[in-house]
């Protein structure tokens, strides 16, 4: 097989999976599986679209996890198809927490000819994947979360030079807050320079707001063993002057 996989995101994934973790005696391995339903979606402020009759649409998407738990390592698979079966997406993640910070490497692979696109093309010139380094702080008292995540290899190109990497980056401040039986997330987003967020490579060159979101969710208890959970996200996107409203129910 051609190089099947990234050097760097596989470097990075090592790097995660041996930071030291407690005992095993008090971490047992357990498994992630879930998958949410969503009326459309929108990540950090950025619609994905569908295609009908050759028109860009909002069209709800079925996300699916898989992953696997140990202390404070994940790692796993995300995954996210729309209902017209023109929008694919397949991610891989691996994530560290100790005390409130988690750092994350994922590999996006959301390339828009991904029915004829190779999927394990992985040169950094003509690849469909995006690997991101995230870092998010959590402090166990104070109900914010501070997240910085960067672009580092692949399809995020330059608009000036398609040869060179964008290092497309998102900053976020998040607050989190419980009202009755219902969990609030307010988030605040923004991108330093242009790139893949806001109004898109080689429009917006500057500093701008991208995300302003509020989510509010519930969990509803259908049985002894079965939990579902509701929510409702109202997102703006300042820089490109658009507005959404998603609702998402866990399977």
């Amino acid at each position: 097989m051609k190089q099947s996989v990234s050097k760097l995101f596989w470097a990075l994934i090592f790097l995660l999976a041996t930071v030291p973790a407690q005992s095993q005696e008090k971490n047992a391995v357990s498994a992630k599986v879930s998958a949410e339903l969503v009326s459309s979606y929108i990540w950090r402020g950025s619609p994905s679209f569908s295609t009908i009759n050759g028109q860009p649409v909002l069209a709800p998407n079925i996300q699916p996890t898989l992953g696997v738990l140990f202390g404070g390592l994940e790692i796993g698979a995300w995954g996210s198809t729309d209902f017209t079966g023109s929008y694919q997406e397949m991610d891989l993640y691996a994530s560290y927490t100790i005390k409130g910070l988690t750092a994350t490497v994922s590999d996006y692979f959301w390339s828009s000819d991904w029915a004829t696109k190779p999927y394990f093309l992985y040169k950094n010139e003509t690849t469909g994947h995006i690997v991101e380094g995230m870092l998010s702080y959590q402090p166990e008292k104070v109900p914010i979360r501070l997240t910085v995540a960067t672009m580092l290899y692949g399809a995020d190109k330059s608009a000036d030079d398609q040869s060179k990497n964008n290092y497309s980056t998102y900053f976020e401040l998040g607050y989190t807050f419980n009202i009755q039986d219902y969990d609030f997330n307010a988030v605040v987003g923004m991108t330093p320079a242009d790139g893949f967020y806001g109004d898109g490579y080689g429009n917006i060159t500057g500093f701008g707001i991208v995300n302003i979101g509020l989510t509010g969710s519930k969990k509803i208890k259908i049985s002894e063993k079965l939990e579902t959970t509701i929510r409702s996200s109202l997102v703006f996107n300042p820089q490109q002057e658009k507005a959404y409203l998603v609702f998402g129910i866990s399977l």
